[in-house]
């Protein structure tokens, strides 16, 4: 992932919750673009709190100061997709009819 793919999707109107997909596995939903910095190297971004599960997740219901920071360098962010779990390539897929 290259800082600047990622705050163009940051940037997006209307903005679309996601989730980074980091290279040792955990997962971090981000449901609005305040909640994250990105820099040139790293990506900050602001947590309800940090915990030791896979799955972290930002602030909600209209709270957008995180009690906590995660520090990420850009070259662990392996994917990046929506949170409602479809990839791109599983929304286009073609359903057969049967026969």
């Amino acid at each position: 992932m290259i800082a600047q793919d990622l705050r163009k999707l940051l940037k997006k109107e209307p903005f679309e919750p996601m989730r980074l997909c980091l290279s040792d596995g955990r997962a971090v939903v981000i449901r609005h673009p305040d909640q994250v910095v990105v820099s040139d190297r790293h990506v900050y971004v602001g947590l309800a709190t940090l915990e030791s599960s896979r799955r972290l997740a930002t602030p909600t219901g209209g709270d957008t100061v995180g009690k906590d920071w995660l520090w990420i360098s850009i070259l662990h962010v392996a994917a990046v997709e929506p949170v409602n779990g479809q990839s791109a390539r599983r929304g286009r897929r073609s359903r057969r009819s049967p026969r």
